[in-house]
């Protein structure tokens, strides 16, 4: 099974309209709408989301629901789908969780990937 990992903008959750979403996309990607209708940023480089705002009054993105990975971080989880990979959504405004370590990608945006 592949997981996608994807940043939660929950900071961003209070943000209202596209044009205001637009701005808050990481370098490298654009804004789009997912297949829940949440407002996410997709890469350019090879289509898959890079963050997913939060909606309003809500913990986790539609579509996805919140458990706790190996490392006991607090995620949410996609729902199964066919052919779509199961996506794992972590807050990271707070800094990297455990298990992840800061980095740079290629498009210059801070990011953080598993050990």
């Amino acid at each position: 099974m592949k997981v996608v990992t994807v940043t939660v903008a929950a900071a961003l959750a209070s943000v209202v309209g596209p044009a205001a979403w637009a701005q808050q996309c990481p370098n490298g990607s654009y804004p789009t709408v997912d297949s829940f209708g949440n407002n996410i940023c997709k890469s350019i480089s090879d289509g898959r989301p890079q963050t997913t705002q939060v909606p309003h009054g809500q913990q986790c993105p539609n579509g996805a629901y919140p458990t706790v990975d190996k490392f006991g971080n607090n995620i949410c989880r996609s729902m199964s789908t066919p052919n779509q990979p199961r996506t794992d959504y972590y807050d990271t405004s707070k800094g990297c969780p455990v298990g992840m370590i800061p980095s740079v990608d290629s498009f210059g945006n801070n990011v953080c990937k598993r050990f």
